[in-house]
This record gives structure tokens, sequence and C-alpha cells, in this order.
């Protein structure tokens, strides 16, 4: 949660004053009682309101609580507001952990019309899936590359490029343009 925290901080500093009154407000909205912090009851009432049930648990809670003070500042609440305006609410699809770091995605579904079916680094190493079984998968930094570098190729047929994946200490090369095809 470290890494979403800090991304959320960098965020918010970015934010125009009016996006940043806003985050305020919701602030306000969730701390119901108004005493300047957000109660894990407070947080759960909204959280289901508004639909986000798999980030409304006790342990998410805690995973957003930095300080282990059983309430969330504000500085606590703005990964919160980045999880949810950004709609970053990732789980595996296989043990439905919140992904808060790297994790794995199936390249054909990525691309696909319906939704992704994204996987934590531990089920992907232990081939811990339920998934089709042509399924190419790439964790979500290579992806991004993968997609850069099919950007970059536009219009260039023929031109092929490997990149080099390192995962669980094994390396796993890639044709970029086979795999942005099937992208």
């Amino acid at each position: 949660m470290e890494e979403i925290s800090e991304t959320a901080k960098a965020y918010y500093a970015n934010l125009s004053e009016k996006q940043k009154r806003l985050a305020a407000n919701l602030f306000q909205a969730i701390d119901a009682n108004g005493d300047g912090k957000i109660s894990f009851d407070e947080y759960a009432k909204y959280m289901k309101q508004k639909g986000f049930k798999t980030i409304s648990s006790p342990d998410f809670f805690r995973k957003l609580d930095k300080d282990g003070n059983g309430t969330l500042d504000f500085n606590e609440f703005v990964a919160l507001h980045y999880i949810c305006s950004s709609e970053r609410v990732f789980v595996c699809d296989e043990c439905r952990v919140f992904l808060d770091g790297v994790y794995f995605t199936c390249v054909q579904c990525f691309n696909g019309p319906g939704n992704t079916y994204d996987l934590c680094c531990g089920c992907y190493r232990d081939k811990n899936m339920n998934h089709h079984k042509d399924a190419l998968f790439l964790d979500n930094y290579t992806l991004l590359q993968a997609k850069r570098q099919q950007n970059k190729r536009q219009g260039k047929n023929g031109v092929s490029e490997t990149v080099e994946v390192a995962v669980a200490g094994l390396e796993t090369s890639s044709n970029i343009i086979s795999l942005c095809n099937q992208m």
C-alpha cells in the first residue's frame, strides 16, 4: 500500500485548488461526526453506499490506516481518494486479494471488450488460475511498455523486438509485434 500512498500524494500535490477542495469536501462527507478523522464505521458505511464492496473490509481499512490508530486522517484518506477516483480497485481474479503493487494481466483480455483478468504475483507464480489455455500474461509495467512500443511501431510492418521479462527468476521472451497484435 506504500506505493499507492506515495502515488496518491504525488497526484494530490498536483491537483488544482478546486480539485483539492472537492477531496476535502469528500473527506468531510465521510467523516459523519465531524471530528476530523474517519472511523471504520464511517468508512464502511460510505464504501458500501458507493458500491465499493471489495475495499470496505476491516483489513483494507487497516492497510490505509498507516499509523495504526484506528482512524484515517486526511493524509491517509488521500490514498483512498486516489484509489476510488482513479477506479484503481483491482483484485486478483483467483484469490481476491487487493492488487496494491505489481500484478499480471491477461493480454488478450486487456485488449478485449470485456473485463480484464488479473492475478497477484503468487497466483501467477503458482499457476493458480482458471483461464483460457492460450492466455499470455504480462506484469502491469511490461504491458505498459509493450503498448508504448506498439504505438512507436504503428505503421512499421515486420519490425520485431524482444522484451525480456523477469518473473520469479525466470526470463520470458515475447515478440512485441505479435504480442501487440494480440492486444
